[in-house]
């Protein structure tokens, strides 16, 4: 991976971190997997506010959902697998 040189990072944006309440629903949801992989097995969930706002066998689908319910706002989104996988 090359590595760059001040001058080529000068006035580079940073992606931002994420909001303190993107870090919130994102600590809530693994510490509710169990739950959630239990009630949604194998789909993308979205989780916002601490709860879980939409559901999909597609990641795409369940993004559509979020942000159709969210607007623009950051949220989390996760795959509930449910079982053992072998990939």
């Amino acid at each position: 991976m090359p590595i760059l040189s001040a001058k080529e990072t000068e006035g580079m944006k940073l992606p931002s971190p994420g909001s303190k309440e993107y870090w919130e629903d994102s600590k809530w949801a693994y510490e509710h997997m169990n739950e959630i992989s239990e009630q949604y097995p194998n789909q993308w969930v979205v989780i916002f506010n601490k709860k879980v706002i939409g559901a999909s066998r597609s990641g795409s689908e369940a993004e559509q959902i979020a942000t159709e319910k969210v607007g623009d706002q950051e949220f989390v989104i996760l795959f509930a697998e449910k079982g053992i996988r072998v990939y």
